[in-house]
């Protein structure tokens, strides 16, 4: 061994391994501990390419081959492995999976022991062999530990502090010899094994000159080993020793103690052997009132008292005394002097020349935190309605140790006060003082303020104020724009269990009665300066809600919120209706009394609809405003396999067929649409085959639908210019959002189209792809321009009105420029009209969407 060369050591599992090189090739040497389990490694991998193995055999101490394994027999898992049986059945496995692949011994024997040699027939490559060398381990006996020729089981002594001790180890057995150390705890104290007369017997004699305290409850270990895969084997024994306590030490703070408190005091003996007894004196009085407790390994004695101290007790000494009975003066005592404290004791008054009936704001406020405490109270707090109060000079908060002052009181800091003190004993809080601060009355913020009132009707005008004291009269004062007249006491009164509200009872009889009614309140502080005022309108009709949105659309459910309009001066409700867009039929109707927010449930997935929205008082209801939404299409299933795609002549032909088609057609379009652009002076009229719409439906420019039909620029308003034949009023110029009241008033936009879904699943495509103005897919081409008949050209704001048969324009769509724009949160754009309503147009995006209207021939400017 003398010539070889460490190549490789590690450990393969339960065995260690290492590769040596020798004159004869390299050599794995395998260590396997007896009854153990040792890996025999073996690289079988091809060294070129597109190789394999075919024949893997094992033989050992020569060409005795003890296991075979036949790749060509993979079908077979079974026959492809053969060994030994008389030394390898049941034990051995070859293991082809691992990297390298491994012959598996279990249960090892000292027969196992020896050199084996793997050979790898491959298919192509040169067949390679690969030396192990197997070696068993036979682990020692148990360790066992003398004292004076007696075997220790597990404890030594007891000792005395200050003796000597020998202890000695003996280990039997082992292959290769064991080696024999002491351990103390975790560190090292002996190594100097011997052999011994016997050869198979090791041991090794430790000494300890003079045993202190530090040796109580030591465990020392003599540990056996002759190799690093299975556990060390050993085995221990503790010191014990006797000596009196080492201290007796009473473990409570020591901090003063309060009056009529109990108290749980420890003491603690530390090191006696045998445990120590402890009692508890105060002065010459032995007190019985406490419970000891000793340690599971003895050294440690604890005794808890239970004590309530009195007044009388201040000053006297607490003791705690440790004894050890075995051991001659075995006894040690500590002692405390006991101060007795107390909690701090408040008490918080106002400032002795402050009437605390007569503070108002503007006044300096303040108050003394009056404290006993034993000891002084180190730190003092104050707290308003339950907050802590902050030291801020520039706020007029200025706070001392056992004062506060207030500068230029407010109205806000009326309310409850206290101070809290502190001391090692803990932190009390005064009494309660209920700072109330006079003001003059203010209107109270929240309160209704318009009234609509009809002719000949009461109304109960209300008017509440904040103040202290409470209001003691009010007055009222009625303005329209003519005069100011004082309203009469008989005519309103104050709240029988609310002082400070005055309820104003108003019958409006002419126009000359509605404006608006203003109260004043006076208190003990004053009067008040700014008056709350209410304005009387005639009642009417309530404002159509505004802003609306849908969200989370859902297949059965979705939501509608608006802003709420004028109510009319009446308390208004919202109603909700919910119709199919295709068979105009109802499928929802909600009310809403106090906000205009709906959720629309137990919907039919996959459906397009159209909601209507409006408000309703008891003097009518207002003009409807009108959104589309949709509900989405439930996921389908999916059944069955996927069938197998074959393609066949017959097929190959019509897909070629339908390509050609396809071609055909988009030059078509495409010279059709180039032919649309140079000849757009050329009218457009209605198709033949286009019925004409009887009913038309009125139709907001923008609708509300998921921000989806942003079309800022319908292009359906001709600009105002000396050769269009429909001009605005006063237009100079295209200012759409100049003349939005003349359009909305005197223009019935509509528009038509067709819905042709091949599939109910469609719905939810097609209703995405819908531009706006109603328009739901590309194969609408026109839209209608509907306008009213008149005989007076300054009431519709144009210098031409045409005839009866003029008044349906159509206009052609360019589907090429369309673009669907989304908001930033998924919401639908607002109206551009509300029937009813005057809106302002928002800013337009000729980029967005093109539309060519020729409303006349020869006319081709639009409104951009």
């Amino acid at each position: 061994m003398s010539l070889d060369m460490l190549w490789l050591c590690g450990l393969f599992l339960t065995a260690s391994f290492c590769i040596t090189a020798s004159s004869q090739g390299p050599i794995i040497q395998v260590q396997a501990v007896i009854k153990g389990q040792a890996s025999l490694p073996c690289d079988i991998t091809p060294p070129i390419k597109n190789d394999s193995v075919l024949l893997v055999i094992w033989y050992k101490n020569g060409e005795t081959a003890v296991y075979s394994y036949d790749s060509r027999r993979k079908i077979d898992e079974k026959k492809g492995h053969w060994k030994d049986t008389k030394l390898m059945e049941g034990r051995a496995y070859f293991r082809t999976l691992t990297e390298p692949a491994t012959l598996s011994l279990d249960d090892i024997t000292e027969e196992d022991e020896g050199l084996y040699r793997c050979r790898v027939d491959f298919k192509k490559s040169p067949t390679r062999n690969t030396k192990v060398q197997l070696s068993v381990i036979v682990p020692p006996g148990k360790p066992k530990i003398y004292e004076k020729g007696k075997e220790l089981l597990s404890i030594s002594g007891p000792h005395e502090e200050g003796s000597s001790l020998t202890l000695k180890c003996i280990v039997s057995g082992g292959k290769p010899k064991p080696s024999v150390i002491w351990w103390r705890g975790e560190a090292m104290v002996d190594s100097s094994d011997s052999e011994t007369a016997y050869p198979d017997v090791k041991d090794n004699q430790l000494t300890i000159s003079r045993l202190n305290r530090s040796d109580l409850g030591a465990v020392y270990t003599c540990q056996a080993s002759n190799n690093n895969i299975s556990q060390p084997l050993s085995a221990s024994v503790s010191i014990e020793m006797h000596f009196k306590p080492l201290s007796a030490s009473i473990l409570s703070s020591r901090q003063p103690l309060s009056v009529d408190r109990k108290y749980e005091i420890v003491c603690q003996s530390v090191e006696s052997r045998p445990p120590a007894k402890i009692s508890w004196w105060k002065g010459n009085k032995r007190l019985d009132t406490s419970v000891e407790e000793i340690s599971p390994d003895g050294n440690f004695t604890t005794s808890t008292l239970t004590f309530t101290p009195t007044l009388s007790d201040d000053g006297k000494s607490l003791t705690c005394r440790a004894e050890n009975a075995h051991v001659r003066a075995g006894f040690e005592e500590d002692s405390w002097k006991l101060i007795i404290h107390y909690a701090p004791m408040l008490d918080l008054v106002l400032g002795a020349k402050l009437n605390p009936e007569d503070i108002e704001e503007g006044d300096d406020v303040y108050f003394k935190c009056r404290i006993r405490a034993n000891p002084p109270a180190y730190k003092v707090t104050w707290k308003h309605d339950g907050r802590s109060i902050m030291h801020n000079p520039k706020s007029g908060i200025i706070l001392g140790n056992e004062d506060m002052a207030l500068q230029g009181v407010r109205r806000q800091q009326a309310g409850n006060y206290s101070c809290i003190a502190s001391n090692v004993e803990g932190d009390s809080e005064s009494n309660i003082y209920q700072l109330k601060i006079m003001f003059k009355p203010t209107c109270k913020p929240e309160q209704k303020r318009v009234y609509g009132v009809a002719r000949h009707e009461d109304a109960k005008v209300i008017c509440e104020v904040d103040s202290y004291p409470p209001p003691d009269s009010f007055r009222w004062s009625f303005n329209n724009t003519a005069e100011t007249i004082e309203v009469p006491q008989s005519r309103y009164s104050s709240g029988e269990k609310r002082r400070s509200l005055s309820i104003l009872t108003y019958k409006p009889v002419s126009e000359m009665d509605y404006g608006s009614v203003m109260c004043w309140a006076t208190n003990t502080a004053g009067s008040q300066k700014e008056p709350c005022v209410f304005h009387i309108v005639a009642a009417g009709k309530p404002d159509p809600p505004y802003n609306c949105s849908l969200s989370n659309q859902t297949a059965n459910s979705l939501e509608v919120e608006c802003l709420e309009g004028f109510d009319g001066g009446l308390t208004q409700i919202f109603i909700l209706e919910v119709f199919d867009l295709q068979t105009n039929t109802l499928e929802a109707n909600l009310s809403s009394p106090s906000r205009c927010v709906f959720l629309v449930n137990d919907l039919m997935p996959g459906k397009l609809l159209r909601i209507r929205i409006f408000a309703t008082n008891g003097k009518g209801r207002s003009e409807s405003i009108y959104l589309e939404g949709f509900t989405l299409n439930t996921a389908e299933k999916q059944t069955g396999m996927p069938a197998n795609f074959e393609l066949t002549p017959v097929l190959g032909a019509v897909l070629l067929l339908s390509v050609i088609i396809l071609i055909v057609t988009l030059v078509g379009i495409a010279l059709l649409r180039a032919r649309t652009t140079h000849s757009s002076r050329i009218p457009i009229t209605r198709p033949s085959d286009l019925a004409l719409v009887k009913d038309k439906t009125n139709v907001p420019l923008r609708s509300n639908i998921q921000n989806l039909y942003d079309d800022k620029n319908p292009d359906v308003i001709p600009c105002n210019n000396k050769d269009s034949d429909y001009q605005l009023v006063n237009g100079s110029n295209c200012d759409v959002g100049s003349k939005q009241s003349t359009l909305s008033n005197k223009f019935n936009l509509s528009s038509s189209g067709n819905i042709t879904p091949n599939k109910q699943t469609d719905l939810y495509d097609s209703f995405k792809r819908m531009p706006p103005l109603g328009i739901q897919n590309k194969d609408i081409t026109y839209a209608e321009l509907s306008l009213p008949k008149s005989n007076s050209q300054e009431n519709h704001g144009l210098n031409h009105i045409p005839n009866k048969d003029e008044l349906t324009i159509y206009a052609q769509i360019d589907h090429s420029s369309w673009a669907v724009p989304y908001s930033d949160k998924g919401s639908p754009p607002p109206l551009l009209f509300s029937p009813g309503s005057v809106t302002t147009l928002p800013s337009l995006h000729r980029e967005i969407v093109t539309v060519r209207t020729p409303l006349m021939a020869n006319q081709q400017e639009s409104c951009v």
